[in-house]
Parts: structure tokens; C-alpha cells; sequence
């Protein structure tokens, strides 16, 4: 039996760790074609320990997790190297290699020829010159490669032509509907909640910045009970707090926290904020959402309406105002229990017709299959 490695190098958890470590747990009781390992940092490894939803999925699989302890802040190319050298301690040279959102490209010559590298960004313009020209190298050094968005995954196939066949579209990303499900009957508060990393592309702080101003128009259209939460941790984490000690805050139903049980927050609330630059497709927290029944509010960039259907979503331009927040909020507040419901449920169908991991899991299998045959 074929070994395939998954080699995760962040020291956090994100949308891609967790649809992929979600995807190798699913794979171990689906199939029995491959022998399927993990290869995590340690602090990726105690961020799991403490999901206890992701981590029950994980937990039987213990005995096939490789843990290594590298400094993330080593420059690239011996981070690359060290944990390279980490990657063949642990496998043969017949493996197959399944990089997400890494790749050992600066390491010359590699080991394993049958690799694969998942490009998981939702637009080249969300990483500087160098952070493009890497992508692209290592979708050069790969035998196949795995992209996400549908802009990029074209965009790469016309730079490198000869190996079109091997550049592959992910087809979306997935979410568990029997987990992430709305409160009995759509019983649902007026709250508004964001999800996700606090970094410049979710454009987090420029949400929270809005929110007195937000508050105010609500009330002015008569609107008083209602609340705004933002979930994540990252970055711009102590920047938010920051924001919330002052004094056009007080008094605001405003929260910045970080949760273990989101489903429980997402099942009773009733919009969800998807407001990056550039695109949302096909955003987890955003499908996680939908799933509980929540109506997307989301900047209409990119691919975005692959995801936020118009039949249930409502768009607000890339570079957002308090005003144009507001009126989206307004008109959703604005209209009948029926109608909210209504919408609702229209998305936790679109979630369960289009994004479901059976479709993700046979993709994957697919190409490993792919990778098992001779180069």
C-alpha cells in the first residue's frame, strides 16, 4: 500500500488546515487504497487539542501524525530544508507527497518525485512579488498541483502551458451540514457575526471601525436589538481590542472574542460578514455559515457570487462604507420572519447541493491516484 504524506507547515489554524485535515480523516475510513499520514508542527498540534469537534475526528488517527519542532521564523530556504530533511526521516522515496500551502522548491534535488502542492490563496494579489514568484515556482517544481480559486487556477494554466493537465481545480471547498445547522426552527437573534483570521484581507478592523456608525443608522430605522461578534484571533487581534476601549464604543453591542463551539454562536445568528479584498470564494467560515442557516452579507469581488448566491445574499462594494453596511442590514431586518427564513434556508440548500466532502474526497483520491502511476 502506497503511503501519501500530508505536510502542513503553519503553526496556526486556518480555513485550508482545517478542510485538509478534515479531508485526511474522512479518507482514512473511505478508502483503503492509500496509507494516509500527517506531518504537522507542534503548535499546530496544540491548537488541535484544543478544538475538541476537529480534534475528536483526528484523535484516531494519532499514530499516524508526525510531529516536528522547526522554528517558523528560520529564513525560507532553511526552514524548507530543515523541514525537508524532516519529510524523508519519515517517508520513502516512493511516497507521494501532498504539500499544502508549502512546497520545498529552493531544496535541490528532491527525494520524492511524486508530489503534489495545494495553492489554496484566493487571488495572486493578495502576496507581494515574491510571494507570487514562489507560488509559481513551486507550482513549476511540482508534478501536480492543486488550486483553489478558479481566476487563479486559469491564470497559471496560461503561464505554464506545457503542464496544463497537470494544474488542477479544486472543485470548492466543503462543510459538515449535520454539525453547522441552524437553531430548531430558525430561531434566530438579530446578530451579526464575523468569523475568521483577524489579517488586512478579511478587512476585519475596517468592519469594526464601521460598526458605531453602523449602530446609529440602525437605530434610526428603529432597529435597537441586535448585536455584532467577531470570532477569530490573528494579527490585527490587538488592534480590535484596542478599538473597543474607546469611547465611541461604549455602551455598543459590540464583542471581540474566540470561540471552540462557533456552531453553537452560528446556529442563532443571522447574518455572517464575508468582507475580503479581492474575492470570498469559496470561503469556510462563510460555508460554515451559510450551513447554520445565516444570510451572507459579502463584498462582491472576485468569484464571490460562486459562493453568495443573489437568490439568498446581499453585496456591499470591495471598499466598503458604514452607509453601505447599514442599508444591507436594514434591508435584511426590513424584511418579514417568512422572508428571512426563506433565505435562510436557501442557503443551507445551496451549501448541501454543491459543497459536500464526498465530492472533495473523490477529487483527491483521483489525483493520488494519478501520482501513484509512474511520472
Amino acid at each position: 500500500m502506497r503511503s501519501v504524506h500530508y505536510i502542513i507547515p503553519t503553526v496556526n489554524i486556518g480555513g485550508a488546515e482545517k478542510r485538509f485535515i478534515e479531508i485526511w480523516c474522512y479518507l482514512q475510513s473511505l478508502q483503503q487504497e492509500f496509507d494516509l499520514r500527517l506531518i504537522i508542527s507542534k503548535q499546530l498540534h496544540e491548537v488541535l487539542l484544543e478544538q475538541p469537534v476537529l480534534y475528536e475526528k483526528l484523535r484516531p488517527y494519532e499514530n499516524r501524525i508526525s510531529i516536528f519542532e522547526i522554528d517558523p521564523s528560520l529564513p525560507v530556504i532553511r526552514f524548507q530544508k530543515t523541514l525537508y530533511d524532516f519529510v524523508k526521516s519519515h517517508s520513502k522515496k516512493e511516497d507521494l507527497l501532498h504539500f499544502i500551502l508549502y512546497f520545498p522548491t529552493y531544496v535541490f534535488p528532491l527525494q520524492h518525485d511524486n508530489t503534489l502542492y495545494s495553492l489554496t490563496e484566493s487571488s495572486l494579489d493578495n502576496v507581494n512579488i515574491k510571494g507570487r514568484l514562489l507560488y509559481l515556482l513551486n507550482i513549476f517544481r511540482s508534478r501536480y498541483s492543486d488550486i483553489l480559486d478558479p481566476v487563479v487556477h486559469k491564470k497559471v494554466q496560461g503561464y505554464f502551458f506545457f503542464k496544463r493537465k497537470s494544474i488542477k481545480h479544486t472543485p470548492g471547498s466543503f462543510t459538515d451540514t449535520d454539525f453547522f445547522k441552524p437553531a430548531d426552527n430558525y430561531q434566530k437573534s438579530n446578530s451579526f457575526v464575523f468569523l475568521g483570521r483577524f489579517f488586512y484581507v478579511k478587512q476585519v478592523v475596517d468592519l469594526l471601525k464601521a460598526v458605531p456608525a453602523i449602530c446609529e443608522k440602525l437605530h434610526e430605522a428603529s432597529f435597537h436589538d441586535f448585536r455584532f461578534i467577531f470570532l477569530g484571533y490573528g494579527q490585527q487581534q490587538q488592534a480590535m481590542l484596542e478599538l473597543l476601549q474607546q469611547p465611541a464604543y461604549k455602551n455598543l453591542p459590540v464583542e471581540v472574542s474566540f470561540s471552540n463551539a462557533p456552531e453553537k454562536i452560528l446556529a442563532g445568528s443571522k447574518v455572517f460578514f464575508s468582507v475580503q479584498l479581492r474575492n470570498n470564494y469559496p470561503s469556510k467560515s462563510l460555508l460554515e455559515a451559510m450551513s447554520a442557516g445565516n444570510i451572507p452579507l459579502v463584498t462582491d469581488v472576485g468569484t464571490t457570487r460562486l459562493i453568495a448566491d443573489p437568490a439568498f445574499s446581499y453585496y456591499v462594494p470591495e471598499q466598503f462604507s458604514a452607509s453601505d453596511i447599514s442599508k444591507q442590514l436594514i434591508s435584511i431586518l426590513s424584511l418579514s420572519r417568512e422572508a428571512q427564513e426563506e433565505k435562510m434556508k436557501a442557503a443551507r440548500e445551496f451549501v448541501i447541493n454543491r459543497f459536500s466532502i464526498n465530492t472533495s474526497a473523490a477529487y483527491y483520491l483521483d489525483l493520488y491516484r494519478n501520482l501513484a502511476k509512474n511520472p
